[in-house]
């Protein structure tokens, strides 16, 4: 299932001088592209494949939402549930992924005879993967996943009509207000003691924040930079948290009515109570992240970054699209 060795495409280069809504649809077009790339081997079980198609229809997502303001607004709300299912089916099989290399991971730290018997777990998850991959099949084909497609396609290359264009300089900072505040409102109570479920609010709002900074970033040059490194590892810890908790309960709901041989459970018992401790650890440092995003001048520079917006940065940079 490995991938292969593939080069990551390079992000649009965007210049405060673009019609904004331009500028939307060429940016729904490059995602849509990486789409399309990654789709055939994808289908075939590739692991990163299936890792990048996950990443490409969450862009599309975050696209569709920091633009919303400037694209049609029925093509945004008719498109929003159905990138959500085909996200949905394209999760099943990449959360099995990551757990099938958290079990390899946490399973050579086990003695060699517990790491021996995780054997019918391992089975299990490849088994289950099997059948994710064939509904993400079943999924992509769908006639209404392939009218989704079309249709965005078609939003990506049509006109945007005779209004008079508007700069994305002077728009880009209303169009990241709203996100800013959403993380700021996720994040207010964040601490060591937060929920799960809050952490995964507060991931999922800082995730889009970093989506669209990363589309914007040619128009602030260096300045956006440092606060995308910031988001990004903000992201990494409540990410990594929240797949430790979710492996941890899918082990655990997995056990119970599986005939599994008692070594077995006792195995998956050590590595669920190493998944519970690292998310205790990484609950302590989603938190330290984000004090430092909230209190410190990472997001000062954003905020001033959001007012300048309209003035040409010296230069603008490309760089290589994350995950």
């Amino acid at each position: 299932m490995a991938g292969a060795t593939r080069a990551e495409p390079r992000r649009l280069a965007l210049a405060p001088g673009d019609d904004t809504r331009l500028a939307a649809r060429r940016v729904l077009a490059f995602h849509l592209g990486s789409f399309e790339r990654e789709r055939p081997a994808a289908r075939g079980g590739d692991v990163e494949a299936v890792h990048q198609l996950r990443v490409a229809i969450r862009r599309l997502r975050a696209t569709l939402n920091l633009f919303a303001p400037v694209l049609p607004a029925g093509a945004v709300g008719s498109a929003a549930e159905g990138l959500r299912t085909i996200g949905r089916a394209i999760g099943a099989v990449r959360d099995l992924d990551v757990l099938a290399m958290a079990i390899s991971t946490r399973g050579r730290r086990l003695p060699d005879e517990s790491r021996a018997a995780l054997g019918p777990l391992e089975h299990a998850i490849v088994e289950r993967r099997a059948v994710a991959l064939a509904e993400l099949g079943r999924v992509l084909d769908a006639a209404q996943s392939r009218r989704l497609l079309v249709r965005l396609n078609r939003l990506a290359a049509s006109p945007p009509g005779a209004r008079p264009p508007v700069r994305l300089g002077d728009s880009a900072g209303n169009l990241l207000r709203p996100l800013l505040r959403a993380v700021q409102r996720a994040g207010r109570d964040l601490d060591e003691e937060t929920p799960a479920v809050a952490l995964h609010r507060a991931r999922v709002r800082v995730k889009r924040l970093r989506y669209a900074c990363e589309t914007l970033e040619s128009l602030a040059g260096d300045d956006l930079r440092g606060v995308i490194r910031r988001l990004v590892r903000l992201q990494d810890a409540l990410g990594e948290h929240q797949d430790a908790v979710m492996q941890a309960s899918w082990l655990r709901a997995y056990a119970g009515p599986a005939q599994l041989p008692p070594a077995t459970l006792l195995a998956m018992g050590a590595i669920v109570d190493a998944l519970e401790r690292r998310a205790g650890k990484l609950r302590r440092r989603a938190a330290r992240a984000w004090r430092r995003f909230d209190k410190g001048r990472v997001r000062r520079a954003l905020l001033d970054v959001v007012r300048r917006f309209g003035t040409p940065p010296a230069r603008a940079t490309r760089t290589r699209a994350r995950a």
